[in-house]
């Protein structure tokens, strides 16, 4: 299960039910689409999304280029929509059925559809009015591109239109305010992965393109993982986000976090920040434990038995060297002694005689010599 939401500032693609809100889509992919016209040299974000800062009642002549890049030739209504926040604080475009009372209202296409051969595109120019009075900050809206249904209902059946929308962002000159708040930072542990979701909101009156960066550390803070990217924090939302973190085979005890960076400088609009160092919130450091796999419990449990095993050799062989060191005596070789005859006389092993001893195979003793023996045996 992958639950990482992505908020695009207006490039996703997919298929919708038209009864469904449609998430803003790929501009021009491998079926139809479309894309600005007139991007903006200094914002590269304006190939794929409209962008303009207008003062009230200002006109805007703009333009956007329909695709067909399907095998067949299409029939496309072209049409503008208000905006709509979807799950997670994402961007997503109302229907063409319902109410414009935003950007959807203040956009006039030439053209409402177009009829396009395989591989053609053509030129729809519009125009934006901005009302006398609108909000000062930001407005979103939606220009679609919707392949035309051939009919409606049939036979029980439910008709599937697909469609594609490029934003439109019109920010409204005045007094404005760029400002973001961490909300939530939550970690779950759902089967083998571990969820790490944090949230911020926008409490000001514009986009902020924001950088998230979420780290794992060990509680040593060595860097684990790292996750992150940068986003868009629509006016007046709350967004989520969700990684997708696998529990380490070994297991053990974790510090996450994460930072929010943006630009909280005025001049910064969709797409382009200003020179002005941004603007870093931190949240609060979650400590978790995540439990070894179940392989790696056998393994830690076996090695631990092993050292157990090892420890307890180590603490007998250094007794026995201890006891040997402190109550063995020396004894002086004579003629006829054997390393067994020994042996059998102090009623012990005469491998632990010769290792006492250091003494190798064949294991002769020579008359005269001197070696170290148990004591005698008190009666």
């Amino acid at each position: 299960m992958y639950r990482h939401h992505l908020s695009l500032w207006g490039i996703l693609a997919g298929l919708f039910l038209i009864c469904l809100p449609s998430v803003s889509m790929a501009i021009e992919y491998s079926g139809f689409g479309g894309y600005p016209a007139y991007p903006q040299a200094d914002n590269s974000r304006t190939e794929s999304i409209f962008v303009h800062t207008l003062i009230p009642g200002a006109i805007q002549e703009e333009g956007v280029v329909v695709v067909n890049n399907t095998a067949s030739s299409k029939t496309l209504l072209v049409y503008a929509a208000d905006s709509t926040p979807s799950t997670g604080g994402a961007f997503a475009c109302e229907q063409l059925s319902e109410p414009k009372d935003d950007v959807g209202a203040w956009i006039l296409l030439e053209k409402s559809e177009v009829m396009l051969d395989s591989g053609t595109s053509e030129l729809v120019p519009f125009i934006i009015t901005v009302p006398a009075e609108p909000a000062v900050g930001e407005h979103n809206g939606c220009i679609l591109i919707q392949e035309k249904s051939t009919g409606g209902e049939q036979s029980g059946k439910v008709n599937i239109s697909m469609r594609t929308g490029i934003r439109v962002s019109i920010t409204i000159s005045g007094e404005i305010k760029r400002e973001l708040s961490i909300t939530d930072f939550s970690v779950e542990k759902d089967g083998d992965f571990i969820f790490l979701s944090p949230q911020v909101k926008n409490t000001g009156n514009t986009s902020i393109d924001t950088d998230i960066s979420v780290k794992i550390n060990s509680i040593f803070g060595s860097t684990k993982k790292e996750f992150g990217g940068n986003y868009p924090v629509l006016r007046g939302e709350t967004s989520i986000w969700n990684y997708e973190f696998k529990k380490p085979f070994w297991g053990g005890v974790y510090v996450a976090s994460f930072t929010a960076a943006y630009d909280q400088n005025s001049g910064a609009e969709v797409g382009k920040n200003t020179d002005n160092t941004l603007v870093s919130l931190h949240s609060p450091n979650i400590r978790f434990f995540s439990a070894p796999q179940l392989p790696a419990i056998f393994l830690e449990i076996s090695g631990l038995a092993l050292i157990c095993f090892l420890t307890i050799l180590v603490l007998r062989v250094r007794k026995n060297i201890k006891i040997i060191a402190t109550t063995w005596v020396k004894k002086k070789i004579r003629s006829g002694d054997t390393i067994q005859s020994i042996a059998e006389k102090k009623a012990i092993s005469w491998k632990k005689i010769a290792r006492a001893n250091r003494i190798k195979a064949p294991y002769v003793l020579k008359s005269g010599q001197t070696i170290i023996v148990p004591p005698k045996t008190k009666r």
